[in-house]
């Protein structure tokens, strides 16, 4: 191999690291916003399924009523994986 073979190789890998590590970063920043937007009546989903509708909200902890059982559990807000949709 060529010194001018690893070159085209480790251009490879960065343009392939820049597709995967760019659009992840700008999920991760719109999943933060939907987190610190949250208010008190938001239907939720969390990142391992449970579902329910916000009760109370206290710095990064949130008090959700699941459905349907109505049984309330505190979770991270870093646990909510997003909004449910209506249907």
């Amino acid at each position: 191999m060529q010194p001018s073979d690893y070159i085209v190789y480790l251009i490879i890998i960065i343009v392939i690291f820049c597709f995967l590590y760019f659009p992840r970063k700008k999920e991760e920043k719109l999943i933060k916003e939907m987190q610190d937007k949250l208010k008190a009546g938001d239907k939720i989903i969390t990142y391992s399924g449970l579902s329910g509708v916000i009760e109370e909200i206290k710095e990064d902890r949130v008090t959700v009523k699941t459905n349907p059982d109505g049984i309330k559990i505190t979770i991270e807000k870093w646990a909510i994986a997003g909004l449910e949709k209506e249907q």
